[in-house]
């Protein structure tokens, strides 16, 4: 019975992870040459400014969307008393979820592309400035505006998240805590982050697996530009295989980025343990 479901893992994981790691210890020959394609990927200056990039992308998104997300769901967990309302916030929620991550970047460029874009029209007419403003030509504000794209996308999936882990808090110890005089951040430090704990860790590691393969908007709205600003390592890594056509290069950057994401998952577990307490 398990026969189908084991010959899928085959087909979808294991096989393409094994041509993965022999690619990286073989050259376009065939040859094999060891950690030699490694050694490269190390040497590899651009490679560092892409892990500097992704790295700056990560400390923008990633605690902006954790708190928002949580500073949401707390909000509407505490104040909204109609379901029909709750209902209608979960469906909002879900938009930016089910957008393919192409059509956001199109979308997110109608903002910020120069010309014609929303957000320089509106500035411009309304007389807030006199001039476009480079936001996909300075590299700050490119990092920026790649960054705000990734918010809104993934904030609901943190606010969806979270707020059915409030769903599991139980009401007794909810007002067993305010009995106690706890409330606001002491009824979440004290009682809701105990059963919030577990999500957090899958919210942590899904969104930092997310954050090192992010590529969709980021190629369309710069294309890793200006300069190396926004290549961040998954549009890093494309570059290696699809424009020099380094093969092996590139399947050893994909095998430690594996890596790294196991490691990284294995840190938040410790940090955040699964285990409720």
């Amino acid at each position: 019975m398990l026969g189908p479901v084991i010959g899928a893992i085959f087909a979808i994981v294991t096989y393409p992870l094994v041509l993965a790691v022999i690619q990286s210890l073989t050259a376009d020959t065939g040859e094999f040459v060891g950690v030699h394609n490694y050694v490269r990927a190390l040497q590899n200056s651009l490679l560092y400014d892409a892990l500097r990039a992704t790295g700056i992308y990560a400390l923008l998104v990633l605690p902006t969307e954790i708190v928002l997300g949580l500073g949401l769901a707390l909000l509407v967990q505490r104040t909204v008393r109609s379901a029909v309302v709750k209902a209608v916030i979960y469906i909002v929620a879900m938009i930016p979820l089910v957008v393919p991550p192409v059509a956001v970047g199109v979308i997110a460029r109608l903002f910020y592309a120069p010309g014609y874009g929303v957000i320089n029209q509106v500035l411009m007419r309304t007389g807030i400035v006199n001039h476009e403003i480079g936001f996909l030509s300075n590299p700050l504000l490119a990092m920026l505006s790649i960054a705000t794209v990734d918010i809104w996308e993934w904030t609901p999936f943190v606010y969806l998240v979270l707020f059915a882990g409030l769903q599991t808090v139980p009401a007794d110890a909810v007002e067993a805590a305010r009995v106690d005089g706890a409330a606001g951040w002491a009824l979440f430090r004290h009682v809701e982050f105990h059963y919030l704990r577990p999500l957090f860790v899958l919210i942590l590691f899904f969104r930092m697996a997310d954050v090192l393969r992010v590529f969709d908007h980021v190629f369309i709205l710069t294309g890793g530009g200006p300069g190396s600003a926004t290549q961040v390592l998954s549009l890093y890594l494309y570059r290696i295989e699809f424009k020099y056509f380094d093969s092996g290069q590139a399947a050893a950057l994909a095998v430690t980025i594996l890596l790294v994401i196991s490691v990284l998952y294995s840190l938040v577990t410790r940090v955040l343990p699964v285990e409720n307490r």
